[in-house]
């Protein structure tokens, strides 16, 4: 089962800010500058978040909000960019 999640993160040094921004771009969208939109497999989920966290510094932040269907077909965008697709079943 998948789900979409809103990753945001606020990370002060520049080059683990870097390498998580291109792991973050192999796992979903990016709709603003630290915020990402990711269609995730519970597991996928989990080992992405475990990679993350060893990346991170205390005193840095990566936040994980969960969008439930519904939710995200209700996502309004108010000026640049669209709305994420995702397909609603993924081949593999």
């Amino acid at each position: 089962m998948s789900r979409m999640w809103m990753v945001a993160y606020d990370i002060s040094d520049d080059r683990i800010r870097d390498q998580v921004r291109e792991i973050l771009k192999d796992s979903g969208n990016r709709v603003q500058y630290s915020i990402f939109e990711c269609r995730l497999r519970d597991r996928d989920q989990a080992t992405l978040q475990k990679t993350l966290a060893g990346l991170i510094d205390k005193c840095d932040s990566i936040r994980w909000y969960p969008f439930c269907v519904w939710c995200g077909q209700r996502i309004i965008v108010q000026g640049q960019g669209n709305r994420s697709e995702f397909p609603d079943y993924f081949l593999l």
